[in-house]
């Protein structure tokens, strides 16, 4: 018999076998992208592991999911799961690390090996305080005192001239904002939106709404939804190429139609610069790429020492063409992996 599971989203974070998390109150801000980065390695490694193991076992009329695996691997092999549960309460975290520590996945790992070492990921993940304590390194990441929250960049661009937003913003305006972790960021203090509905995975604000992006009910009409998407340093927590693209494309959805010159529906993304300066298969001409076949017009752009940020118009129709794929574009040792396609 088949496992049933509800449909799941990209971005939904599986649940853990231990209790309470321990959530840093304050980090030094090398220690908080220290953190970042390593979660963002072990996300990386649990999705390959989990692609692996779904190849080499038949769960019948189901595959593995990146929420429900625990269960249904207890499901499918007691023996198993016995020892994942073995090596997820007996490991010790690490000390030393390096930051792009990826598994190599390969032919000579069995599927005993594979659930230690996923067990192994999990375990370093909650001892290092799950999803709590990656939101808590984010947060303080965006302190004033530490440069700021990222959306500061894109009420400049707003209210700057030049770009010929200003002569937008007299409308009432609405926005969406993914992966929020403060109520009271600029963006909802700007003036510039009458609402900002704010979404986060694992809300820690009554005033964020506790919800996956990809599950997400689409909008019914154009009243629901909205001239702005905020979209920062999200992009590159999801798994893999094809979800990044899928997230990208079902953007297009929330947005407003452009219905003239002076309306505005627009895309604020944020990526962390090595995404586009530092990968073996993606730079920013790929994504100018991705973005113009689903019909949107960059029309600002900046690269700080950190991070890149984009501005892009929606111009309301997606395009046909050729499919974006996995390919290298850079060789080096000491490149990252980062990629988006599209279908």
């Amino acid at each position: 018999m088949g496992i049933k599971q509800r449909r799941q989203g990209l971005l939904r974070r599986p649940h853990t076998i231990i209790g309470e998390k321990t959530r840093p109150k304050s980090l030094k801000p090398k220690e908080a992208r220290r953190l970042i980065r390593r979660f963002h390695v072990l996300q990386k490694n649990r999705h390959s592991i989990i692609i692996k193991l779904n190849e080499l076992l038949t769960i019948p009329g189901d595959k593995l999911s990146p929420d429900t695996y625990k269960q249904q691997i207890k499901h499918y092999s007691p023996q198993l799961f016995s020892k994942y549960e073995t090596k997820y309460n007996s490991y010790k975290v690490p000390s030393k690390y390096a930051d792009n520590d990826l598994i190599r996945i390969d032919e000579q790992l069995t599927t005993e090996m594979l659930i230690t070492k996923l067990a192994e990921i999990d375990s370093e993940s909650d001892k290092r305080g799950g999803i709590e304590a990656y939101q808590s390194a984010s947060t303080q990441g965006q302190n004033s005192k530490r440069g700021g929250d990222s959306l500061k960049k894109l009420i400049e661009w707003l209210k700057d001239g030049d770009y010929s937003y200003s002569t937008k913003l007299d409308q009432e305006l609405n926005a969406l904002e993914i992966g929020c972790l403060s109520p009271s960021n600029i963006i909802s203090t700007s003036g510039i939106f009458k609402e900002v509905v704010k979404i986060d995975l694992n809300s820690q604000n009554h005033l964020i709404l506790e919800q996956d992006f990809m599950m997400r009910p689409l909008p019914k009409t154009s009243r629901e939804k909205f001239n702005m998407v905020s979209c920062s340093l999200v992009l590159n927590f999801v798994p893999s190429p094809k979800e990044r693209g899928d997230m990208l494309k079902r953007i297009t959805q929330f947005l407003k139609p452009p219905k003239s010159s002076g309306s505005l529906s627009s895309l604020f993304l944020v990526l962390p610069l090595p995404c586009i300066e530092n990968s073996r298969y993606f730079n920013n001409e790929i994504l100018n790429k991705i973005m113009s076949k689903l019909g949107f017009r960059k029309t600002c752009y900046y690269a700080a020492k950190k991070v890149a940020y984009w501005l892009f118009d929606w111009e309301g129709k997606l395009k046909r063409g050729e499919r974006i794929t996995k390919r290298e574009v850079a060789a080096g040792a000491n490149k990252n992996n980062f990629c988006i396609t599209l279908d």
